[in-house]
């Protein structure tokens, strides 16, 4: 059976290009409908209960499982998206591809029995590196929060898996990817240019980007050098010639300085840079953003990794998100909780595209539309007033040093940054 025939039965063949990807390879191991193991019934309680599903929801997944383990073509495409997220070599999920049509109202329940299906390759995961269950189960328990949080609000309380999530999975069962409370980390090397400094003696933090970044005139940036054209623009300064740093370095409220800096290297060592071993923060959906319980998940990573991972010990903890995007101190009060956390680190403009990040605030697929946004919650709402002014959206990056963790607050990098601005009059 080919991938066409395959999607013609589902009723939609319009992903074929994608879906024909390593369709042979992975029918090359299809083991059959009736031994696809997370499709069995005994897996699929253990994997639902496991990722905190209860019984209504089980029997609903067991009922559909049935129907797609007598259909050929439903085996198949379930089996070529499980294969093509968690067995590939490489990455390669599913974009775009249809829910079969006869399964009604509980069509994307294909999909999220994929996703409950790896339950058992986090814990092997898990095993390798030495972790305990317990931090297994609660990093297993992501697919719920995707089910409920994201495709059950956006489809009006049906089951199932958006599929840009459902590819982010394979992480979760490849590399050092843990939930620790509310927050989940990744530890990697950190991929992107930023230099980092830290005085000796006081500890105060200063941020720059390279040298010749183009950068609007407040200090942010764009993705694409043509969006720069009639605007005011100037470029970032950065030099260290072991004696002196000197260029115009970020300011934690999310922007490029135009203030000229001058840093002597005999006081101010370069404590993180590209390479360097850091936590990737993912902030998953689903529960409050808090400052206490950030604060907490923060606490708890810095001793997590330093326990278990001794030899690969993380420098800083770094997120790229539209949760840092510096506007929202403009969109909402002080005491919001967005702003709290972003003023407890030190913000970074990235280089955003117009719309980063609206997907996971209104859950609308295809091109984002203002006048059919979903308009619920305080948050949704706020942004659509900021962009109905015909302001452009974008997103942020942040990091916090390991060493700061301890004495996360509110505005600790903001102070120091003035600081040493006023020092440098």
């Amino acid at each position: 059976m080919k991938a066409e025939e395959v999607l013609r039965l589902c009723g939609d063949v319009s992903a074929l290009e994608n879906v024909s990807l390593h369709w042979d390879e992975s029918m090359a191991a299809y083991p059959g409908g009736s031994e696809i193991v997370f499709l069995r019934d005994d897996e699929i309680v253990s994997n639902s209960r496991a990722c905190g599903f209860d019984d209504e929801v089980t029997s609903r997944l067991l009922s559909v499982a049935s129907k797609i383990r007598s259909s050929e073509y439903m085996s198949r495409l379930a089996w070529h998206c499980y294969w093509r997220i968690f067995l590939s070599e490489a990455p390669c999920p599913p974009s775009d591809w249809p829910e079969p049509a006869e399964l009604g109202e509980e069509r994307g329940i294909l999909y999220l029995l994929v996703g409950i299906g790896y339950v058992p390759l986090v814990r092997e995961n898990h095993r390798q590196l030495g972790l305990p269950l317990e931090v297994a189960l609660e990093t297993i328990a992501q697919v719920k929060r995707f089910c409920d949080c994201n495709y059950s609000r956006a489809y009006k309380g049906r089951l199932g898996v958006f599929q840009s999530q459902l590819g982010w999975m394979r992480y979760y069962t490849k590399v050092p990817y843990i939930r620790l409370g509310r927050l989940e980390y990744w530890l990697q090397p950190l991929g992107s240019e930023l230099f980092v400094y830290r005085e000796r003696e006081t500890g105060k933090t200063i941020a720059f980007l390279p040298d010749g970044l183009t950068c609007l005139a407040n200090g942010l940036r764009l993705a694409k050098p043509e969006e720069y054209e009639g605007l005011e623009t100037r470029l970032t300064k950065y030099r260290d010639d072991g004696e002196k740093v000197i260029g115009t370095p970020v300011n934690p409220r999310g922007f490029v300085d135009p203030r000229e800096v001058v840093l002597p290297r005999a006081k101010w060592d370069l404590v993180f840079k590209k390479g360097d071993m850091s936590l990737g923060m993912h902030i998953p959906s689903g529960g409050k953003m808090t400052f206490e319980e950030c604060q907490k998940s923060l606490e708890r990573a810095k001793e997590f990794f330093k326990e278990y991972f001794p030899d690969k010990q993380p420098v800083s903890v770094v997120c790229n998100s539209w949760i840092f995007n510096p506007e929202l101190q403009e969109i909402f009060g002080p005491e919001a909780n967005l702003n709290r956390f972003q003023r407890g680190l030190y913000l970074v403009p990235n280089a955003s595209r117009h719309g980063d990040g609206l997907w996971f605030i209104f859950l609308k697929q295809g091109p984002f539309d203002l006048d059919t946004a979903p308009a619920e919650t305080s948050l949704q709402r706020g942004i659509l007033d900021f962009l109905k002014k015909g302001r452009r959206w974008r997103s942020g990056q942040m990091f916090i040093l390991m060493d700061d963790i301890d004495r996360f607050c509110d505005g600790t990098y903001l102070e120091q940054f003035d600081e040493v601005m006023e020092q440098m009059k």
